[in-house]
Formats: C-alpha cells, structure tokens, sequence
C-alpha cells in the first residue's frame, strides 16, 4: 500500500526532496513486492505438500495447483527482481 506523498516518516521528519520521496517509493514497493513473493513461497510448500500426500483421484488437481502456485512464485519473485533493480538503479543522491 502506497503512503500519502505527504506523510511523514517516523522520526526522520517530512520528505524534503522530489528524489528522496521517488526512492521511499521504491523501497515500499520493493518490500511488498518481497512480502508478496514470501507469501507467495509459502503458497507452493503447501500446494506440494498437499499434491505429495493426495491419494490417485485427487492427484491431477493437487498437481495443477502445485503448478499455478508455482506459476504465481515465479511471478512475483519476477516483480521482486525488478523493484530491487529500480532501487538499485536509482542515482547515489537520491538513495537513503
């Protein structure tokens, strides 16, 4: 969830600059990006679990749900890759 422009941050006062605020940004988006791929990571342990201990008739539906959660980690280890890119990419002065 992205935060008002506006807001203040902790102790460290309101946002003075334009780039300061774009790498605030960035780094929010990077850590929810990481949430969402932990989540994500989660979500295949499970879905193996469950195809690993499902018996003949459900196999082939605990399989395609292993796959789709695989599918959806790859996903979003994607978007994790590319928020710490623009992080990384991001001019020395306008890093915190």
């Amino acid at each position: 969830m992205r935060r008002p422009a506006s807001e203040t941050h902790g102790e460290c006062g309101p946002i003075s600059t334009g780039a300061e605020r774009e790498q605030r940004l960035r780094l929010d988006d990077m850590v929810d990006d990481y949430v969402t791929w932990r989540e994500a990571c989660g979500l295949v342990v499970a879905a193996y679990a469950y195809w690993s201990q499902a018996g003949r008739q459900e196999g082939r539906l605990a399989f395609a749900e292993y796959i789709a959660a695989l599918n959806c980690e790859e996903d979003a280890a994607a978007a994790y890759q590319r928020a710490v890119q623009r992080v990384a990419a991001a001019p020395v002065s306008a890093r915190l």
